[in-house]
């Protein structure tokens, strides 16, 4: 098997806050009575605030600092997420474990199992190139490792080595020479090894197991079968859920809409991801903006055709969101789906692209929906009549059917029939088309349609009423 990890180093601060801010901000955690900070963004580093600092130094050196307070459920949900994106490249994904040791929560990472799909995407090259580049849509901090066990792959996305690893002979040869401080060890045995002055990985693996056992305990000796593939290293597989239930939860509240766009655009990418992995598309989802002390406020998103496209997701949800009102500050969000459909065609019709066209057209009509209300576009629904003004009737976009083949109608019909008056007797160029009907509801008509053409180029719908009240009538036309 060949195993791919995702080590995710920043995943504490970006489970917490999807896009950066120019000011120092780190995550920091609680041991005993003291404060240390877990990691920080890019303005913190640059004010040297270092993983593991006291946070009262860390004031010290830099008074504007801002704080999120970690949280485990976050990572948690962060990796879940990840796991259902993850699963469209393969069907053997592993959510790591969440370490509750502040110390080691910088080693939060993703398994996939890439032998099976390599030849799926075309080979590793154009394997790795779709991998980044939807990953690159999410946002996260990553490194990449590959290796023929777990904590070989995990060891070498920690370490910076973008280099496949396809034995545990090549795995060990190449990482003889890392410091064991790579190693997802506890602080503890860490620290041990090196007092005893075991600084390197190579020189680890050379001492006698039944050594090492006896001296740094069981668990080591189990860590090192494990990772040089000696050992099996069973861990529970991530199975796609039947519904898609997720969740962001912030550490502050958020009073602007705008800046609820970051965090969205990550979750609809994510929840593309899960439609892709399932191979199916949604016509209708729903976001929930938490609060504190109240209820949720939800916004349902709909589709007339099912689709899987998060940009188009989301340029529906800012129309909605630019009229929604809010009854308090954002302190989550949550995103579910519990209904799927197939999606429709995603490549063009060889002769003519009708097919991407009626995407476009389905995307248009559904951003008029978000933007004037769904209460305000329509679609059409056959009615079994042949009297033109009854033939149809407004239905909602999910029920409204394509148009039957009918004779050729205008667009433009009249609310109420007009008496033709022409000073100039037009030119008729099809009909008599006759149509009869509406005894079952006192509406019996018995007419000949007609379409003529005027000196202008209009082209009109008329017809000759053959009833009791005679004349010629203007019906509709064509532009």
């Amino acid at each position: 098997m060949l195993w791919l990890c995702i080590a995710l180093p920043q995943l504490p601060l970006e489970a917490l806050r999807s896009e950066d801010t120019d000011a120092p901000l780190v995550v920091a955690a609680c041991e005993g009575s003291a404060r240390w900070i877990v990691c920080g963004n890019p303005a913190a580093h640059s004010a040297r605030l270092k993983p593991d600092m006291n946070y009262t130094v860390a004031l010290a050196l830099c008074p504007t600092v801002q704080k999120l307070e970690r949280s485990a459920a976050a990572e948690t949900a962060a990796l879940e997420r990840l796991a259902a994106w993850a699963y469209q490249f393969s069907s053997t994904v592993i959510p790591g474990e969440v370490p509750l040791d502040f110390r080691r929560a910088r080693s939060g990472a993703l398994w996939l199992e890439i032998g099976g799909s390599l030849k799926l995407f075309g080979g590793f090259r154009d394997f790795i190139a779709a991998l980044e580049r939807e990953l690159g849509l999410l946002h996260y901090s990553y490194q990449l490792g590959i290796g023929p066990t777990l904590e070989g792959a995990a060891l070498l996305a920690r370490s910076g080595i973008r280099v496949v690893m396809p034995s545990p002979a090549a795995l060990q040869l190449r990482i003889r020479n890392l410091p064991i401080a790579l190693l997802a060890l506890e602080p503890e045995i860490a620290g041990a090894l090196h007092t005893a002055g075991v600084r390197t990985i190579g020189l680890l693996l050379e001492l006698p197991r039944d050594a090492v056992i006896k001296r740094f305990g069981v668990q080591l000796g189990n860590f090192l079968d494990r990772l040089v593939g000696t050992a099996a290293d069973p861990r529970p597989v991530f199975r796609l859920p039947a519904r898609y239930a997720a969740r962001f939860d912030f550490e502050f509240e958020v009073k602007s809409t705008e800046a609820l766009l970051f965090p969205l655009r990550r979750m609809l990418h994510e929840f593309a991801g899960f439609l892709r992995a399932r191979d199916t598309g949604v016509q209708r989802f729903t976001i929930t903006f938490a609060h504190r002390g109240a209820a949720g406020t939800p916004m349902a998103i709909g589709l007339s055709l099912a689709d899987r496209d998060a940009n188009r997701f989301l340029t529906l949800v800012r129309e909605q969101l630019e009229h929604l009102e809010l009854p308090a500050p954002t302190i989550g969000l949550g995103l579910a789906a519990d209904q799927f459909a197939m999606p429709a065609a995603l490549q063009a019709d060889l002769t003519h692209g009708s097919l991407q066209q009626n995407e476009e057209l389905a995307h248009t009509i559904d951003r008029l929906a978000a933007r004037l209300g769904a209460q305000h576009v329509h679609g059409l629904r056959q009615v079994a009549d042949h009297r033109p003004e009854a033939s149809w009737t407004a239905a909602p976009l999910q029920a409204a059917r394509a148009t039957p083949q009918f004779p050729e109608r205008p667009l433009w019909l009249l609310q109420e029939p007009k008496p033709l008056q022409l000073s100039v007797v037009p030119q008729i160029v099809s009909g008599p088309e006759r149509i009869e009907g509406g005894w079952w509801d006192s509406g019996d008509v018995q007419r000949n349609y007609y379409v003529m053409h005027l000196s202008n180029g209009s082209s009109l719908w008329v017809y000759q009423d053959l009833g009791e009240r005679g004349g010629w009538y203007l019906h509709g036309f064509w532009s």
